[in-house]
């Protein structure tokens, strides 16, 4: 036997508003995930040198560009060899898990990369990789 619903209720269109949430929450994290894909990482412009075998790298915390006359720059400001061994050991004394990338235009020299690298470990980073493009 079926049940009958009263007639105020046969006729009235039901609105189901999870689906509706679900889609505009999925709407919302696609627009945030390509917002962020479009932001470039600084303002500092580079040309990497390039690798065949470069390999995708996950995101980072910490990317140190270095420009082409040499200068640093973290988070889009300049910083010092000296500062920049303050900062990175600021950060690793949060005892978080820290990578960095050092970005140097191609035609920066390769002491100064060296450099670079040396202030990076001795703020007791070891996790440091060398951006390239490919």
């Amino acid at each position: 036997m079926r049940r009958r619903h009263p007639p105020q209720e046969r006729g009235r269109p039901r609105l189901e508003i999870v689906p509706m949430i679900d889609i505009m929450m999925f709407l919302l994290v696609f627009f945030v995930m390509i917002v962020l894909k479009m932001i470039p990482d600084s303002g500092v412009k580079l040309q990497l040198p390039g690798a065949s075998t470069a390999n995708e790298l996950k995101p980072t915390q910490i990317v140190i560009m270095i420009d082409p006359n040499g200068g640093l720059h973290v988070k889009n400001q300049s910083i010092t060899r000296a500062g920049l061994t303050t900062y990175l050991t600021g950060l690793y004394d949060t005892k978080k898990k820290i990578d960095v990338i050092i970005a140097g235009d191609k035609s920066v020299k390769y002491e100064r990369i060296m450099q670079v690298m040396n202030s990076v470990r001795k703020s007791g980073i070891t996790d440091v990789g060398l951006a390239t493009k490919h």
